[in-house]
């Protein structure tokens, strides 16, 4: 699909198709999006080309310019959105989250959830830390799992400025979870806050029955 913003970098990455790699790129992903066999390097070198022709996105205009092209697009342009909206530019606006949470929901895996969660939604939290509490309750609480992945994640960057008692409150609530990218998750959390805090982390698996990949997962530094 065409958009008058984003036009010029389908064209433009379409010149620079790599068939060779579309193969083992797309089976990567578990046949689940269409490549144009771009590796990151060379997508993001044609990405800063083609900001530099076109100028920066509006994030006056960015939600309504993104829903054009997202669903469907090929992968590298979901990649390259995301770095666009990695600049706090587009997270200024208290109404922006509703982009975040639609990107979330659409056409997700964990190679655009995360990305998002960490970097979009989490640098959105500490411009807005009034929202956290509203969205996280919202998303922790939400069947679908990319949203509740979300809520686990957003922190990953905090470090010292991590929240634990809400990590906390946000693993208990999906400790029973058979669910791979929850699980998976949970511990990402607890092994990245554990850099910061082993001690309350090491507390924290000693006192509450989580599954044996997070805690795998969080046990890696300690």
């Amino acid at each position: 699909m065409k958009t008058n913003y984003f036009s010029p970098l389908l064209d433009l990455f379409e010149k620079n198709m790599n068939e060779e790699l579309i193969p083992q790129m797309t089976a990567y992903m578990k046949n689940k999006f269409s490549y144009y066999g771009l590796k990151a390097p060379q997508r993001k070198e044609l990405q800063k080309k083609f900001i530099s022709e076109n100028g920066k996105l509006d994030p006056a205009v960015a939600f309504t310019e993104i829903k054009k092209v997202w669903n469907t697009c090929n992968r590298e342009v979901n990649y390259s959105i995301i770095d666009i909206l990695r600049h706090k530019r587009y997270w200024e606006d208290p109404n922006s989250i509703e982009l975040a949470e639609w990107l979330v929901v659409n056409k997700s895996w964990w190679d655009t959830v995360d990305s998002l969660a960490v970097n979009s939604v989490g640098l959105y939290m500490k411009l807005h830390p009034e929202q956290i509490d509203y969205y996280n309750a919202k998303w922790i609480s939400s069947e679908n799992i990319w949203l509740n992945r979300t809520a686990i994640l957003f922190q990953l960057k905090y470090k010292k400025d991590t929240n634990l008692e809400l990590l906390k409150s946000n693993i208990r609530h999906h400790s029973h979870q058979k669910e791979f990218f929850i699980k998976k998750a949970i511990g990402w959390s607890l092994r990245e806050y554990s850099k910061i805090n082993p001690s309350d982390v090491i507390k924290f698996l000693d006192e509450n029955e989580l599954q044996n990949l997070s805690i795998r997962e969080a046990s890696k530094y300690l």
